[in-house]
């Protein structure tokens, strides 16, 4: 935990509720105002990935708990659950530093495959499809 930013009690139950409950297709989470701590920002029940995708802001960092499913290479249903690392090149160098800091603790609290993106290309379902197949099926 190099940044000194702890992962919240509510962080790792909504982790939970996504892995295990599969009560929500994804949770986001942010850096606390005071910047002490990695807090849940939203949790979505349902939706498709282009919703996923774009609820990204532009300005500021995220990471996301996401119940992915795709097909593997011979056609097959699957699913995996990634957290999604998002920083875009607008953040402030303190922000990104911080982001970057604290994404192994929560990786730690949170085990999920994990994406890296700083633009909305880099989130593109194909492309994160690729990496998944690259790492497992």
């Amino acid at each position: 935990m190099a940044s000194g930013i702890k992962v919240t009690d509510e962080v790792v139950a909504a982790y939970d509720e996504v892995k295990q409950k599969h009560k929500y297709k994804y949770v986001t989470f942010k850096v606390s105002d005071c910047e002490t701590k990695i807090i849940v920002d939203t949790k979505v029940e349902s939706s498709t990935y282009e919703e996923f995708q774009s609820s990204f802001p532009n300005d500021g960092a995220r990471w996301s708990i996401y119940d992915f499913d795709y097909k593997n290479r011979e056609g097959q249903d699957r699913n995996k659950l990634i957290l999604v690392s998002w920083c875009p090149d607008s953040v402030k160098v303190k922000a990104k530093m911080m982001h970057a800091s604290s994404t192994d603790a929560l990786k730690k609290k949170c085990p999920a495959t994990k994406v890296q993106a700083t633009d909305y290309d880099e989130l593109n379902f194909d492309e994160v499809r690729e990496r998944i197949l690259t790492t497992s099926q």
